[in-house]
């Protein structure tokens, strides 16, 4: 078998074809030569392409690697066609071919299926357009870079100044700014309270910086902060490191910026305010007491005076009275620090007499008021004057009378108290022929001084007295919550 091919005896060499003429001879060598080198050159430089374009699909590398072999295969045969022309290995030669002719047609049934993916191959003109595309999609991302690093840098500066004010404005104050984590944990802090370093506090909690009294107080209102996710407020006095003193709390939670529940909280330092309103309270109490004696010593040269122009007793007995009608309303305030005065208060000062003495017989109705200071002396003024009359005149002056007293604030855009007093007499009381200053005091003082109006009734059976003016009333509406006369 190796003979038959490579047995060149049984053929003729191809040269013997050409009659060995020279010229004819050299045109094949050198043109299959060439043709051979230009076919080896091929192959070398596809492998060279395929090796180095790493992203080609595995489609492109088989159809590289079938065309190379067909292209080797094409220049073997030319190699080939110059050895038989003087060493006649047809057989050899023919096998070639025959390989060729496999690769050729392996080549042509393989190609149409692979041109529509190649054919998705972008041109050079597009790629070019594509990449024009994206040059500028990226300058308009650099732009669009460009204007964000100016934000943000505008941003850092904003930030920058808004800190800068930020510890201007704390700086030197008595507020004292700080976050927790849901573990009560010190996670920042600025501008600490009582000369205490933030070293001393931060990852502490309240039992490590204060005592245990001050820390359960402080540790309680957080909580409940925490609990209702509502901010909460407090005044709390706090000591810490043998330093006391009162701050006022206000606590807010929030989500700490590594995404945990806390809370953030100012604390405000109000030890000077405490200490002044503990200052006022004795100045209050020192104008009150001297306000009682100055009371007593106009009663006593009231009393004097009555005895060196010998006045009627009844006088003197009426001015006392009244004095301390003014002295009751007085006392009601004083016990209210003078922010106002309950109305039940007042009318349980003026009527104290007369509710020990009468049992069963007044009757008192009404939600809970405020009146203001200015205004608690004339209702009181007024309600002793109706009581002390009641006493001699009216109701109480039989055994079986009664009194009513009543308020309420009227519904609607302008709230009104109405109060108003009511006695049924046992027997028929015909009205007074002359009004005394008592009198005034009911229909034209009193309300006067509450910017109302007042109407005093006298009938067969009993007096109607009747007060109304305007009021406040407190945001939780006008059920117990405390009123105000405008």
């Amino acid at each position: 078998m190796l003979n038959w091919l490579i047995d060149p005896r049984a053929y003729m060499p191809h040269g013997m074809c050409l009659l060995w003429q020279p010229g004819l001879v050299a045109l094949h060598v050198v043109s299959d030569t060439a043709i051979a080198l230009a076919y080896f050159a091929i192959p070398i430089s596809l492998a060279i392409f395929v090796h180095r374009r790493k992203d080609l699909e595995r489609q492109h590398q088989a159809l590289a690697l079938l065309f190379g072999v067909f292209i080797t295969a094409c220049g073997l045969t030319h190699l080939a066609s110059i050895v038989v022309l003087w060493i006649p290995l047809y057989v050899a030669e023919g096998i070639l071919k025959a390989i060729t002719a496999v690769a050729s047609v392996a080549t042509a049934i393989v190609l149409p299926f692979l041109i529509p993916q190649l054919l998705r191959i972008p041109s050079p003109r597009a790629l070019a357009a594509e990449i024009r595309s994206h040059r500028a999609t990226l300058d308009e991302l650099s732009a669009a870079r460009a204007k964000l690093s100016e934000r943000v840098a505008q941003t850092e500066t904003d930030l920058s100044e808004t800190s800068r004010r930020f510890e201007a404005a704390l700086r030197g104050s008595p507020i004292t700014v700080f976050e927790q984590d849901a573990d009560l944990i010190y996670t920042w802090a600025y501008n600490p309270p009582l000369g205490v370093a933030l070293e001393d506090i931060i990852g502490r909690a309240e039992a490590d910086v204060m005592t245990s009294a001050t820390a359960a107080a402080v540790r309680a209102v957080k909580l409940e902060a925490l609990a209702a996710d509502a901010p909460r407020r407090a005044a709390v006095p706090i000591e810490v490191a043998g330093r006391a003193g009162w701050f006022d709390l206000r606590i807010e939670p929030i989500t700490l910026r590594d995404g945990r529940a806390g809370l953030i909280a100012t604390s405000t330092d109000i030890t000077a305010t405490k200490q002044q309103e503990n200052h006022l309270r004795v100045v209050m109490r020192e104008l009150n007491h001297r306000s009682k004696n100055l009371l007593t010593i106009v009663l006593s040269l009231m009393r004097q005076t009555a005895l060196g122009f010998e006045l009627p007793a009844a006088f003197t007995v009426r001015m006392e009275e009244r004095l301390g009608a003014l002295a009751n309303a007085h006392d009601v305030l004083a016990t209210q620090e003078w922010r106002g005065a309950d109305l039940s208060a007042v009318l349980n000062g003026q009527l104290a007499h007369q509710l020990g003495a009468y049992p069963g017989r007044i009757h008192i109705d009404g939600p809970l008021l405020s009146l203001p200071p200015e205004s608690a002396h004339y209702v009181g003024m007024a309600l002793h004057e109706l009581g002390s009359n009641a006493v001699k005149y009216g109701a109480l002056a039989g055994a079986h009378g009664q009194v009513w007293v009543r308020w309420r604030v009227s519904e609607g855009a302008a709230p009104q108290l109405e109060l108003e007093w009511r006695e049924d007499f046992e027997r028929s009381i015909p009205a007074p022929h002359r009004l005394g200053f008592g009198s005034t005091i009911l229909q034209t003082l009193t309300p006067r001084a509450l910017g109302g109006v007042a109407a005093l009734i006298f009938e067969e059976y009993g007096l109607v007295w009747t007060l109304k003016a305007p009021i406040k009333v407190a945001a939780g509406g006008l059920g117990d919550v405390v009123s105000q006369l405008e």
